[in-house]
């Protein structure tokens, strides 16, 4: 009866040992995957993750590289007039008589031409108008003449009707208003060859 009992113990300490080692192996193998199938886990999420850094950085590399660029051609305006480089010499103004006088739109073109613009041609304009007006073909362009005027208006623009002539190749137009019939706003000296030299068109008149 000993004997069977001790064999008996000796089975049963045997069957739970290897119940503990199937146990143990079990946990083994469990944590083997598990831990795999993290790691499989986080090398899928890290990989959206480094594809968007590399968009990211794709992207400000572009911003980089565009803001460069329209810092490079920031100094550069197209259609700008500089005045202080416009050569008046080079200039081609018509100046149109709005008035009933005879010679007037002569006498201001001899004004206008000492002044140092370069050619400078008169014609008449049908309609009467009160004020000067000087239109140019650029924004700044002869701005300095309304000076020379009573109430002059500067604009931008150009001039194609009640005139005789076409005012195309002209870089500015200056219709002279009956404000400035007058001719206070000339210089006394200008008054001497200018007038005798449209004499015969103020008789002509006349007659």
């Amino acid at each position: 009866m000993k004997k069977e009992s001790a064999a008996g113990i000796f089975f049963s300490m045997f069957l739970k040992a290897i119940v503990v080692i199937l146990g143990i192996v079990i946990v083994l193998f469990g944590i083997v995957i598990a831990t795999k199938i993290v790691k499989g886990d986080k090398g899928t999420k890290n990989k959206p993750s480094t594809t968007v850094g590399e968009n990211v950085l794709t992207e400000q590399e572009e911003k980089d590289h565009l803001i460069t660029n329209e810092t490079t051609a920031a100094p550069y305006k197209e259609d700008e007039t500089d005045d202080s480089s416009v050569d008046k010499s080079e200039l081609k103004i018509l100046v149109l008589n709005s008035t009933d006088i005879s010679g007037l739109a002569g006498r201001w073109s001899d004004k206008i031409s000492e002044m140092g613009y370069g050619q400078v041609d008169a014609s008449d304009y049908a309609e009467t108008i009160e004020n000067t007006k000087i239109v140019s073909t650029k924004e700044g362009l002869g701005k300095e003449l309304i000076q020379c005027f009573k109430n002059a208006s500067y604009e931008v623009g150009t001039v194609t009707e009640n005139v005789s002539e076409s005012t195309d190749g002209y870089d500015i137009v200056i219709i002279i208003g009956s404000a400035d019939d007058d001719g206070q706003s000339v210089d006394s000296d200008d008054s001497g060859d200018s007038d005798e030299s449209y004499d015969s068109d103020e008789e002509e008149s006349e007659e």
